[in-house]
């Protein structure tokens, strides 16, 4: 008997050996997250949208090293997380999304990789990452070549009362993706935006000042990774970095994924 995919389960391919191994929620106790966020000029990042956003007067622009624990559709293994994003829009005034847009996420396991790349639209490549040291600092490599650096300094905790509005915001973090697949013979079978849901509940926060930086890398040094990163690493900072640090639980969650569609 042929393969036959049943319309109200989720799969990943391959396929043809059953239903996804990745759940509709991933709860992870103990998430770590270090956001570095800075404001760059429309001009320069608009190349880097796709035409279903638009991009505001002075968009944001975030580097973000996340760290996942005991991950259930990994066996209980942990993966580290490189996060770039800008602030875009998506629809006109009255029912217009603002959101971040992942540009570009670099992820140190393949099943991370799978998870977000095929379902929830996230351009994820493949790096080496490195833990937060005792200094607040970060590497992201591909092979033996670093291609980012962030870290942050003079980090002051968070009081109750403002612990408690940020997980008030916290609780629905929406991010745009954007899901492409090439077709046989030139264009697109899929050129499709999403909005995607993660769910924060802080235990302990911290802010302060940040600094972030993209090297550029021939495509010898970092094959997959040198065209992105090159494009990066000409976008300006316009005004100071700042830092966010929280550590929490996170809630991928699947089920919130959806198509978006202009009216």
């Amino acid at each position: 008997m042929q393969v036959r995919l049943d319309a109200e389960r989720r799969y990943d391919m391959p396929a043809s050996f059953g239903p996804s191994a990745v759940p509709d929620r991933t709860v992870v106790d103990g998430a770590r997250a270090l956001v570095l966020t800075t404001h760059t000029r429309r001009e320069a990042v608009e190349p880097l949208v796709p035409a279903h956003f638009s991009v505001p007067d002075r968009p944001t622009l975030t580097v973000a090293h996340m760290h996942y624990p005991d991950v259930d559709y990994l066996g209980g293994r942990s993966y580290n997380e490189i996060v770039v994003s800008v602030g875009a829009q998506f629809g006109a005034a009255g029912g217009r999304i603002d959101a971040a847009l992942a540009v570009l996420l670099w992820v140190d396991q393949a099943g991370a990789l799978i998870a977000g790349r095929e379902y929830m639209g996230f351009p994820k490549l493949a790096a080496r990452i490195s833990d937060l040291d005792e200094a607040m600092r970060f590497t992201c490599a591909e092979y033996d070549e670093a291609i980012v650096e962030g870290a942050a300094r003079t980090l002051s905790p968070m009081g109750d009362e403002q612990l408690e509005r940020l997980n008030a915001r916290a609780g629905e973090v929406r991010t745009f993706g954007w899901k492409y697949i090439a077709a046989a013979g030139g264009g697109s079978d899929v050129d499709q935006p999403l909005i995607n849901v993660m769910r924060w509940r802080y235990d302990q926060a911290w802010t302060g000042e940040g600094e972030f930086r993209f090297i550029p890398a021939a495509f010898a040094d970092a094959p997959m990774s040198a065209n992105a990163v090159n494009a990066l690493a000409a976008l300006p900072h316009e005004g100071p970095v700042r830092a966010f640090r929280g550590i929490g639980q996170a809630t991928i969650d699947r089920t919130a994924t959806r198509r978006l569609e202009r009216p």
